[in-house]
């Protein structure tokens, strides 16, 4: 028989148990669950992966510049987060659909080709370690038109050769410079017939042509009675085929050797003729300034844009670039000719004194077997501007 003070312990006994049970019970459902950072690691190491495989630039498949700086921004708020053992799964959580976010945006950055199929040359000049002679420069339009760079010819060099008084040659080969964004080494800098030579492809000698660069020239010209005072940004073979420049005005000039005519140009009776046609209105002040060039010949017009606006059309240019295949000369991008074609006798059509080169910095340039619109020249622009 239990006594009445058994009971009152049993009782108690029973008490504390269940309330240790249910303080336990409660404990247990009511303690926060650990944050789980496996989401967020993953989307941070995805993300990383992403922007060490990838470059910006202004070909197809790299990536708008600028667009790199935003998601590693992104990235570094994300590690915050994954770094910090207080964050809460809430947190946790928007750090990762942010960071998920950001990379969807920056898949979205990538370059798309402009006219990809007529596309025939593009130099970014990006990819260079270094500018000595015999380098080899890129060409990004799949073409395989790759470059080399080229020392000018040593009459360049000389007093005799200099476009200006007090003029000094700090190399005769292309250098490297900042580009119109301002990042070091990423635009190729001309003087003293330094150029790049790519070698003769019928790609590069289309019938019509449009040629989109940015130049940013020294702030003298030159001497306008000196023929390299012209600043000659591309050529193939000068006023045999094609060259795009500028000249002491200073304005964007085109030269087209021409031949395939219907009716042949007025006062024309040869079945080829030359077209030396400039931008005819405005000019390029300051010149020591970057500026986007483009010039398209074809289909009887030669229009000129600075800065993705139409500046001029001249509508008086029929017929289509002569083909000089069957004697090919090497299209050279900072003078009007490969320099081994350069003569010292002044009796020869290649006379050196009569040659000409750029001064100043040159950067993206692409070449098109056809007549871009003015939407695409826009869009050019828009996707390269600073």
């Amino acid at each position: 028989m239990k006594t009445k003070k058994t009971i009152q312990l049993q009782s108690l006994l029973i008490a504390f148990v269940l309330s240790a049970w249910f303080v336990s019970s409660c404990s247990k459902s009511d303690a926060p669950a650990p944050t789980n950072f496996s989401s967020l690691n993953t989307a941070i190491t995805s993300a990383q992966t992403l922007l060490s495989s990838t470059t910006e630039g202004t070909a197809a498949g790299q990536y708008i510049r600028g667009s790199q700086a935003i998601l590693q921004a992104a990235i570094t708020a994300a590690q915050a987060v994954a770094n910090n053992k207080q964050s809460t799964q809430a947190q946790v959580t928007a750090a990762t659909a942010q960071l998920n976010a950001a990379i969807t945006t920056y898949q979205g950055a990538v370059v798309t080709a402009i006219d990809p199929t007529n596309l025939v040359g593009q130099w970014t000049f990006d990819e260079l370690t270094t500018a000595a002679a015999g380098t080899s420069v890129k060409d990004y339009s799949g073409n395989n038109n790759n470059g080399t760079i080229k020392a000018g010819h040593p009459y360049f060099s000389s007093g005799a050769g200099l476009p200006w008084s007090g003029y000094t040659v700090t190399s005769n080969v292309p250098t490297q410079t900042a580009d119109r964004y301002g990042n070091a080494n990423k635009a190729l800098y001309f003087t003293a017939g330094a150029n790049v030579e790519v070698p003769y492809n019928t790609q590069l000698n289309p019938g019509q042509i449009s040629i989109s660069v940015w130049v940013k020239a020294d702030t003298l010209v030159g001497n306008p009675n000196k023929y390299w005072a012209n600043n000659y940004i591309v050529s193939m073979n000068r006023w045999n085929g094609y060259k795009f420049q500028i000249q002491d005005t200073p304005r964007p000039f085109f030269t087209a050797h021409a031949s395939g005519f219907n009716t042949p140009p007025l006062g024309t009776s040869a079945d080829t003729t030359y077209y030396d046609r400039d931008m005819n209105v405005g000019k390029l002040t300051p010149i020591n300034k970057w500026y986007h060039l483009v010039v398209t010949f074809g289909g009887g017009h030669e229009i000129f844009y600075i800065n993705g606006i139409q500046i001029y059309d001249w509508t008086n240019v029929p017929g289509t670039i002569v083909n000089i295949s069957s004697k090919p000369v090497n299209l050279t991008i900072g003078q009007d000719l490969p320099t081994s074609m350069y003569s010292t006798n002044s009796n020869s059509p290649y006379y050196v004194n009569w040659g000409g080169y750029f001064i100043g910095a040159i950067d993206d340039l692409r070449i098109y077997k056809t007549v871009l619109t003015s939407t695409e020249v826009t869009s050019i622009y828009n996707l390269e501007k600073p």
